[in-house]
């Protein structure tokens, strides 16, 4: 089994790994490693694989989580829906909960004719590309991030606060953790201020050199950490262009009913 370099920071294929088959000791001591080094694995399959052994495969890299809602470890993100239609600015899934999504898996199912592509950001490149005097000033700094859904409207208000500088809980990396979608305060600094390092933290962030635009072929199998990195559908999908579906696998301790309960309660408290 080898591992070839999708983006020089972060990224890798997985070579010479059979996804039907039962991985050895040796193979998956490798995998777990190589998502610690790289972040983010492509298994390249050639045919679909069936939701329990994505839902299999997924939890190698953690606990895998229901956040389908109907008590199944995989969910189904299609643009037949509106929720996969819209552009989505770069995000990491969750971070709006004081539960943020660990991983996250997605196997292609339809592409379009066109094709399909979904960017990732490195939020540990962001961080360690950071000035030194940025990172002195700004490191010890908590940050906002909320969310209210345009298209689920009975969805509660989430908000949440985390690290400007978050150390990842399983590798311990400092990750720059400030997301375009979902990051709008920076703890004690006024208003405008905030907004105007925002805009300077995500410019860095999101540079040309700091991106990987992923082009989807049929059945390839993204595995991710949401915390590490940060993804992006960068323009809006309609189902006219042609079918775009995926399997989806997420990674968490807590499922999405628990967060969207413990957001009620958050606004309960505060009223």
């Amino acid at each position: 089994m080898q591992f070839r370099p999708l983006h020089e920071s972060f990224g890798a294929e997985v070579l010479d790994f059979d996804v039907r088959s039962l991985a050895r000791p040796e193979q998956m001591e490798a995998l777990e490693r190589a998502f610690d080094a790289h972040h983010l694995l492509l298994f390249r399959a050639g045919g679909p694989i069936p939701p329990d052994r994505q839902v299999e495969m997924t939890g190698w890299f953690g606990p895998v989580t229901d956040d389908s809602g109907e008590g199944r470890g995989w969910s189904t993100l299609t643009n037949a829906e509106a929720s996969g239609q819209i552009r989505l600015p770069f995000h990491s899934d969750f971070t709006y909960t004081y539960s943020p999504i660990q991983g996250i898996s997605l196997q292609a199912m339809e592409i379009p004719p066109g094709g399909a592509t979904t960017a990732f950001a490195s939020g540990v490149r962001g961080w360690a590309t950071l000035p030194f005097d940025r990172r002195e000033s700004l490191g010890n700094m908590r940050v906002r991030h909320s969310h209210r859904s345009s298209i689920t409207p009975e969805l509660p208000d989430f908000v949440a606060h985390h690290p400007l500088c978050l150390e990842h809980p399983r590798t311990g990396v400092p990750v720059l953790f400030v997301t375009e979608f979902h990051s709008d305060l920076i703890e004690g600094l006024e208003s405008d201020e905030s907004h105007q390092v925002l805009e300077e933290l995500f410019a860095h962030l999101y540079r040309p050199e700091n991106v990987y635009l992923h082009h989807w072929k049929l059945y390839d199998l993204l595995i991710w950490d949401n915390l590490a990195l940060q993804h992006s559908r960068q323009r809006e999908t309609a189902m006219s262009d042609g079918a775009r579906s995926f399997q989806r696998v997420s990674l968490n301790d807590r499922t999405y009913s628990e967060l969207i309960d413990q957001a009620r309660n958050i606004e309960t408290r505060s009223i």
